[in-house]
Parts: structure tokens; sequence; C-alpha cells
């Protein structure tokens, strides 16, 4: 069961992105862990540089320190001796160990983000296992996690049976199969990078079957995997970018995806999502959803490639070397509003009729193969840097060409393309 739906718990940061605690040891002058002389109790009269209010962390029950200062050395030990539910504070410092949160709910947290704190696996297994957690949510923020290892499972993290929050994390140097691995799980991905590790040819960086993943302000790469995101699950992808040049960005088996103001890429697809096309296997089928606005979708062969769903998509950029978007069989009911198809040998391939108003056909062979398209713009976009920056210029023809019934956050009538409609302004 989703926590929140396509919505994202905020942890509370400072403008450093470090991860704040209150308490007797914080070296500001006004009782807490930054450097302003404010007591972040008011509505942002403070002298740091975040314009948002300051939020104190709650006291940890426990503070690890590898130099002795704290209540234990070692975060196994903590954990080991942590009543659930507990929080365990963890100083700054290279922490030769892997864990073990041993069905515990814990918060646990590196006190000055991951840039300071890091998690060293010495090449000795799966560096963190969340597994089986007892009811409630645990979270693992501000560390770098590498040198795990693991050729048939999750190198860097292992969650199984769990809801856990990632915040403030960094998987690098690491080798595995998969780099997180997720299986029956709740799981939410805030400000997580995982890149430059050494995936399986026929492994990927994240794997999730089961429960459900959001991610927001997220960076993926598939570091020679087949995909940076395999899933079975429902899947929300905001403000983040994924890319694997040896596979496909996203593979979505029998999931649903929504993907806002993002950008996939692959070198074989940005996104492969299909149901299945059995409705005895699956009665609801294609229902399953495939969500695309304000993003970028590319691909070697194909941009997207959605089979048995229903695709909602908007103000968005598809481009692939064969098809932008290959549609197979999907619901009659899937609609494309202030699209761009571009760059390809066939914008749109399709077997099947769908509503598509005020989309851009451009440079490509032909804009429609088997399917009905309805061009409303074919002249170059006049976009700021193909395909990297996408802005347009102010004579673009896709400037207040878009649907009328989808304003631009300015109150003009929609652009076409990823900057265009209600989100056009972020």
């Amino acid at each position: 069961m989703l926590r929140f739906t396509w919505l994202f718990l905020l942890i509370a940061c400072n403008s450093s992105g470090s991860i704040k605690i209150g308490g007797p040891d914080d070296t500001g002058t006004d009782g807490d862990a930054d450097t302003d002389t404010d007591a972040d109790t008011d509505t942002d009269a403070d002298t740091d540089t975040s314009p948002a209010p300051d939020v104190e962390e709650p006291l940890p029950d426990l503070v690890v320190d590898c130099e002795g200062t704290g209540d234990f050395d070692d975060i196994q030990d903590a954990i080991d001796a942590a009543v659930s539910p507990a929080r365990i504070a963890v100083k700054k410092c290279t922490y030769h160990e892997r864990l073990d949160y041993l069905g515990k709910v814990i918060d646990l947290y590196g006190i000055d983000g991951s840039a300071e704190t890091v998690l060293d696996g010495d090449g000795g297994g799966t560096v963190v296992d969340i597994e089986m957690m007892e009811t409630g949510w645990t979270r693992f923020a501000g560390f770098t996690v590498v040198d795990g290892y693991d050729l048939a499972d999750g190198a860097g993290m292992e969650i199984t049976g769990a809801m856990a929050e990632l915040h403030d994390v960094v998987f690098e140097d690491n080798e595995g199969l998969n780099i997180v691995r997720s299986m029956n799980s709740a799981i939410d991905l805030r400000d997580v990078v995982i890149s430059g590790n050494q995936v399986s040819a026929e492994g990927q960086a994240l794997w999730v079957d089961g429960g459900n993943a959001n991610m927001d302000q997220t960076s993926i790469n598939c570091d020679g995997g087949t995909q940076a995101v395999w899933h079975h699950v429902a899947l929300l992808v905001v403000d983040s970018e994924i890319n694997c040049d040896t596979g496909y960005g996203i593979m979505d088996y029998h999931g649903e995806d929504q993907v806002l103001r993002s950008t996939v890429t692959g070198g074989v697809a940005g996104i492969y999502a299909a149901d299945t096309e059995s409705t005895d296997e699956e009665p609801d089928s294609p229902s399953e959803r495939f969500i695309v606005k304000n993003s970028v979708i590319g691909g070697g062969s194909v941009g997207a490639d959605v089979r048995y769903m229903t695709l909602d998509i908007q103000n968005s950029v598809f481009y692939g070397d064969d098809s932008a978007l290959s549609m197979t069989a999907n619901s009659s009911s899937s609609t494309s509003v202030n699209n761009v198809f571009a760059k390809s040998a066939c914008g749109i391939t399709g077997d099947q009729s769908f509503a598509d108003r005020y989309s851009s056909f451009w440079d490509n062979g032909a804009d429609g193969c088997g399917i009905t398209v309805s061009p409303e713009v074919t002249d170059d976009p006049l976009f700021t840097r193909w395909p990297t920056d996408l802005t347009l210029d102010p004579a673009s023809p896709l400037v207040n060409a878009g649907s009328p019934a989808l304003d631009d956050s300015d109150g003009s009538r929609s652009d076409i393309g990823r900057y265009g409609g209600p989100a056009g302004g972020w």
C-alpha cells in the first residue's frame, strides 16, 4: 500500500544538504546544529541562506562516532543495542561495516550528509540489509555507500518486506547484479544517486518487484547493465534523470509508470512498458497506466515502447532512431496532448486509434506508421540545443500552439513540448 499517493515526504535539511539534529553537542550559538543565530522555531526570520524555514531533527536515541565521542564507535553495534523504534545519528567518518537492520524500525542518518559519511563494505557482500521490518517506516539517510559486492543480488542495498525511505544517499563503486534491490517493499528515494558502479551485463542498477517505488530528485545510471530501472510495481519518477547507454532506461514488466518533469534515456529504448495481452492472466488488462508529463523520453531505436496499457502523455518530447513512440494494442482511451515526436524514422508507430491532439512532428521519415496522427506543427521547433536543452526560442512555432484548454503557468495559451502546459514554468 502506498504510504502516500504521488507525494513525497520532504526530509528536513539545511542549505548544504546535511541533516540537522539538536542537542548539547551543537555548534551554533542557538543550540541547533547549523551556524545561524536563530532558534529555528520561527517562520524563517533566520540568517542562513535557505529561504525555507529550518526544522530541527528530533533528538537521536543513540549517537555513533568512530572517534569515540558517541554512544558507540560502530554503527552495527548501535543497531544491535537499539530498541525499536529508534533514531541513530552517525557522525562523519568512513565506517568499514556491512549493516543489518535486524527487522527493527530504525531511522539511521549521517549527521553531516552523504559527502562526509561513508559506509564501505570492503567487497564483502551487500552493504545494507533492510529486511522483514516491523510495522512502521525505516529510514537510511546521509550516507555514501561504496565497495559492496554481490553478483546474485543487490551489492549496495537489499530491501525485503519493508517500508523504507532513502534520502541523500549515494551508491558508487559497488559491483553486483543490482546495486539496490527491493522485493515486496514500499520504497521512497529522494536525492539519491546510483551511478559510477559496475553492474552485471544482465543486471540493473535498481530492481523493484512487488510493493511500490517513488523517486524524486534522483539520478540512476545502469553502468553497463541491461536496465537502469527494472520494476513490477507502481513507479513514480519526479524531477529525476535515468539513463542506460547499454540498454533500457526503464523496463516496466506489468506495472504502472508515472514520469513527471524527468529525463529517461537508453541505448536500446528510453522506456519499455508492457502489461499483458491476456485478460485471463490479468482481467484488468490493459488498464495499467502509462503517464508521462513534461519529460523527455529518448532511446536508441525507440523512445518509448508501450504495450497493452492506457497512455496519458502530455507536454513531453519523444525520440528514437526507428520510432519516437511505439504503441501496441493499447487502450483506445489513450491520449496525447502537446507532445513532440522528433528525429525518428517514424514519429509514432502503432496498430490502434487514439486521441492525438496539438502535436509537433519534426524531422521524421514519416509522422505516423500504421496509426493516424494529427500534426499541429511540422516546422523546426527551434529548441535551444537538441536534445540537451529543449527550451524554446521566442520565435518557436511551438509557443502558444498547444491546447487552449491547458494554459501555461503564466496564463498564456500552452506551448507544445516539455516546458508547456500547467507545469511549463517549473
